[in-house]
């Protein structure tokens, strides 16, 4: 059975790549190793030449090259406790909510490190922010009066609507329609069968 192995760590590659070579050596066939792995019938072949020329240690994971990056472990937490703690108006800024140019200002202005707004993205995804949508109430929202109107006016609209749709029921069931109360089809009784009516 074969598999993708880019998805395995550098370190989990580099040790099936030394078994591999090493089971070969002592005396396994190429073909039998590369089957019992699950890699592909050539995957092994250019690693039995480097371990031949250069020795087994040549398989060894390489050093990835790439620019490192611009802020340390600390100076990245520290971007998160501003985020959490506060909003931007804490320091300075006039607008209420992070957005990721914000958070780059904010950065070169205590750092005096430049991030792009797209590096300011992939930051905050590593620190597992994710962009959030603000609730919306209004500010003039009285939460003394939304709680006595959930508790005393909201049941009075609730009982007098079930009233009244007891009434309705009644009514229609006069006229020989079935409602149901619990959203089921109401069933039409007929002379010979029933058939289902929506209503």
């Amino acid at each position: 059975m074969k598999y993708d192995a880019r998805k395995l760590s550098t370190e989990e590659q580099h040790l099936i790549r030394k078994i591999a070579v090493q089971r070969v050596f002592d005396g396994e066939s190429a073909a039998e190793v590369s089957r019992s792995l699950g890699l592909g019938s050539r995957t092994i072949f250019p690693w039995l030449r480097t371990a031949r020329e250069k020795g087994i240690e040549a398989l060894s994971p390489k050093i990835r090259p790439g620019r490192g990056r611009k802020l340390s472990a600390i100076e990245e937490e520290e971007v998160k406790r501003w985020i959490i703690g506060g909003d931007p108006r804490q320091y300075g800024f006039d607008f209420g909510l992070w957005t990721r140019q914000i958070v780059s200002d904010l950065i070169f202005e205590r750092f005096k490190i430049e991030l792009s707004v797209s590096s300011v993205g992939t930051l905050l995804h590593r620190l597992g922010l994710t962009p959030q949508k603000p609730l919306r109430r209004a500010y003039e929202r009285d939460e003394k009066a939304v709680n006595k109107w959930v508790k005393e006016v909201y049941p009075k609209i609730k009982s007098y609507l079930i009233t009244t749709l007891a009434k309705l029921c009644v009514t229609v069931y006069k006229y020989s329609y079935l409602v149901d109360l619990q959203g089921n089809t109401p069933w039409l009784a007929t002379r010979y069968s029933f058939r289902r009516v929506l209503v």
